[in-house]
């Protein structure tokens, strides 16, 4: 469905976030009035907003289409009644694609790197002398493009949230990786592999080599290349991307550590590539390259405080985000902090990871979920002196510091989401930083449009 056919009917907006809110400032420059539906019970009728409805006190039966926020699952009973009743359910994005069709647009998914590879890829782009719209769940709302002139490319961060309901997918697509996670919304690790991949169309696509369950679920598509640690963009162990041969970018020059940060530069080469149907110049490349300063709580380098190097990587929100950054430090001694809300995703990745890391690494467990990942450390081999619990982030960071060594790392990859009523990625990065005495995240936080970050999946 288009903006306009969305406009023409009784439309509801369920969830009254960022992207909720400006669906409905939207429609209402547009002199349409959506009815309002939120979970939270402190919405209450005001001066300027009309009253919003609890879900199970919508009459469905007087709606025609509800724009649902990605917060809201789409496997929720309510919308279940709604599309029993006959109402049509999608989202912000999946009407913003369908306007947008034919556009010269690349969409950056999977379950982690997209943020990374789609701030790359849109600096890649405006390299090559573009106007590029950077938008979608990387911070700008995807409906702030309407009423712009259009862009020359746009770079769009889609969450398994926001494509649950994709029924246009667009011209290009890059696809970081596949890996168990936010399995309580989408009820399971094949539904969120379905809805991730419903971005996936028959045009362009680029896949993470690096990613095995990314490659194996694309292996049919009739136009795809592959990048990373092999395929038509790859980068060799050198450290330079090379494009169908052809050196473009050295990757050691990235500010941000790491493999899977080299593999996201190539991602974003690849994305510029599909968008433009040439590979970028190397100038295009080293420039993106050389002002990317990475984005906030993605392996981000804090600082040094008494010969410890501190590190952010508080949106690792599963066991596969946070082993990826556990080996970005190899050979140096590290201490990981770990732990969350325990939503059942196997913590295996992180375990071996832990395992593997020379000099042993030492674990600081933290969170609601901190009985089963001891338990499952111990199962891995982890030698039990090695592991240690603490009742708080801040606590934990001070166990950490004690444990390790001048020279070494305290890593801040929690591996599993944020606990509930623990104010998301925003707060334990905050607590984490305070707590190792550094500057509060929201001093590090870009503007919208170079990187902030509101929604996860």
């Amino acid at each position: 469905m288009t903006l306009d056919e969305v406009l023409g009917l009784r439309v509801a907006v369920w969830g009254l976030g960022a992207e909720g809110s400006a669906f409905v400032g939207l429609a209402r420059r547009r002199g349409v009035e959506p009815l309002l539906v939120d979970d939270r019970p402190d919405l209450s009728a005001g001066p300027d907003r009309p009253r919003v409805l609890q879900p199970a006190d919508v009459p469905w039966s007087e709606v025609d289409v509800v724009v649902r926020s990605p917060g809201v699952s789409r496997y929720r009973p309510e919308l279940a009644a709604a599309e029993a009743a006959g109402v049509r359910v999608t989202t912000a994005m999946a009407v913003w694609l369908e306007d947008h069709v034919g556009a010269p647009v690349v969409a950056v998914t999977g379950t982690k790197g997209k943020s990374t590879t789609a701030a790359l890829a849109a600096a890649v782009l405006r390299g090559g002398g573009l106007e590029v719209a950077l938008v979608g769940n990387i911070g700008v709302p995807v409906l702030d493009t309407y009423g712009r002139p259009p862009a020359d490319a746009y770079v769009v961060e889609v969450s398994s949230y926001q494509a649950a309901d994709v029924t246009t997918p667009p011209a290009a697509v890059i696809l970081t990786s596949l890996a168990p996670d936010h399995l309580d919304w989408h009820g399971g690790v094949e539904p969120y592999y379905r809805d991730k991949l419903r971005l996936v169309g028959a045009g362009a696509l680029a896949v993470s080599a690096g990613s095995t369950e990314a490659v194996r679920r694309t292996a049919a598509h009739p136009d795809r290349i592959l990048y990373g640690p092999e395929g038509r963009v790859r980068v060799g162990d050198d450290g330079w991307v090379v494009v169908d041969g052809v050196r473009v970018a050295d990757s050691t020059r990235l500010r941000v550590p790491g493999r899977h940060n080299a593999w996201n530069l190539c991602g974003a080469v690849a994305g510029a590539l599909l968008v433009t149907g040439r590979p970028p110049t190397p100038d295009a490349v080293a420039g993106a390259v050389d002002g990317f300063a990475g984005l906030p709580s993605r392996c981000e380098v804090l600082g040094e405080r008494g010969g410890r190097t501190y590190v952010d990587d508080a949106l690792a929100s599963n066991p596969f985000a946070a082993a990826a950054s556990v080996g970005t430090f190899a050979g140096r001694p590290l201490t990981v902090i770990v732990g969350g809300a325990d939503r059942g995703v196997d913590p295996a990745p992180l375990v071996a990871a832990v395992g593997a890391h020379r000099p042993q690494a030492a674990v600081v467990v933290v969170g609601p979920g901190a009985d089963r990942l001891v338990g499952a450390l111990d199962e891995g081999g982890v030698p039990p002196a090695a592991v240690r619990t603490a009742d708080s982030l801040t606590g934990a960071v001070a166990v950490a510091t004690g444990l390790t060594p001048s020279g070494g790392v305290v890593l801040f990859s929690p591996g599993a989401p944020t606990p509930e009523g623990g104010g998301g990625y925003r707060a334990r990065s905050l607590e984490f930083s305070e707590a190792a005495g550094f500057d509060a995240p929201a001093a590090r936080e870009p503007a919208p449009s170079e990187g902030g970050h509101r929604d996860r999946g």
